[in-house]
């Protein structure tokens, strides 16, 4: 009895190995903080790039809702990430989607209606104080109004104008897709609200059907790899792995572990060719191997 129980003990703990290893969260982390390792080597991943080359024409990992880490009482789907944002710019992330509910001539952090308990002067710092220390870096920043405003005296543009006028030289707000050379140690704002001054959410390509069914948005994904694959020039691409479907209960959470998964696979292909371009990529709940494979995807195979 005692030696069944040993090998059915053996066998579980297989399965739980390969589950870990390659199974229905491959692709996602719901660790609390990033690993070490990808820390130590990725965190100023952009030192490895020329000068000279286009922001669009990186691999660049992003996050959706980046700072949504409190579900509040959305049962599930106010939660986007579960590592804090310097942990996720540390961890490789360079693309951030900041939503900003405008109260009292100030930004709040929002997802829809669940406050996520930080304000935009705090995201900015957390920014600055990165790119401070890893001046190699540049950090892609859209910026997006979230919810019903309330108890302002100006407008969305004034208050962000306010907030960003004092350390002006951290922005670089440009109509033109900037190389690395001029935006390293910045913040390239991409603007979502249409006036802040920033690159135009309306020139980029992309792919953002947050309520597809699963099945769909898995196509989606892998044709907007292969068209930033296939394009050449200074046209952004951003794709969204990202989404959730309410009425059939998948929270953006169980979303994640199927769209990342179709990031991923696409990424361990054989004949993908290295370096590739394959645009900006936005994903919820992110694994370290999925950061570290859109990030490789910009240098020669080792």
């Amino acid at each position: 009895m005692l030696r069944t129980l040993l090998v059915l003990h053996t066998v579980l703990l297989s399965c739980v190995a390969c589950l870990a290893a390659d199974g229905p969260n491959v692709g996602t982390s719901f660790s609390t903080h990033p690993r070490k390792s990808t820390v130590e080597e990725y965190s100023s991943w952009m030192s490895r790039l020329p000068d000279s080359v286009l922001l669009s024409q990186i691999s660049i990992p992003g996050t959706h809702n980046t700072c949504a880490v409190y579900n509040g009482f959305s049962f599930g789907f106010g939660r986007c990430q579960t590592w804090p944002l310097a942990d996720q710019l540390e961890a490789g992330i360079r693309f951030l989607d900041i939503r900003c509910r405008h109260v009292g001539d100030k930004f709040l952090i929002y997802h829809g209606v669940i406050d996520q308990k930080m304000s935009f002067e705090s995201v900015r710092d957390v920014c600055h104080e990165f790119l401070k220390t890893h001046p190699s870096e540049c950090i892609v920043m859209s910026v997006k109004e979230e919810s019903k405003p309330r108890e302002n005296t100006r407008s969305f543009a004034d208050t962000f104008e306010e907030l960003t006028s004092e350390d002006g030289k951290l922005w670089h707000r440009s109509h033109q897709v900037p190389s690395l050379e001029n935006v390293r140690s910045r913040i390239v704002l991409v603007d979502r609200v249409g006036n802040l001054g920033g690159q135009k959410w309306g020139a980029m390509l992309r792919q953002d059907d947050y309520q597809a069914p699963v099945d769909v948005k898995k196509k989606l994904i892998r044709s907007h790899l292969k068209q930033a694959s296939d394009i050449g020039g200074s046209k952004w691409l951003i794709n969204f792995c990202s989404g959730t479907l309410p009425g059939r209960l998948i929270t953006p959470q169980r979303y994640a572990t199927q769209t990342n998964r179709t990031a991923i696979e696409f990424l361990k292909q054989p004949n993908l060719p290295k370096p590739v371009r394959l645009g900006t990529i936005v994903m919820d709940f992110p694994g370290e191997d999925l950061i570290e494979g859109i990030v490789e995807t910009n240098f020669a195979k080792k």
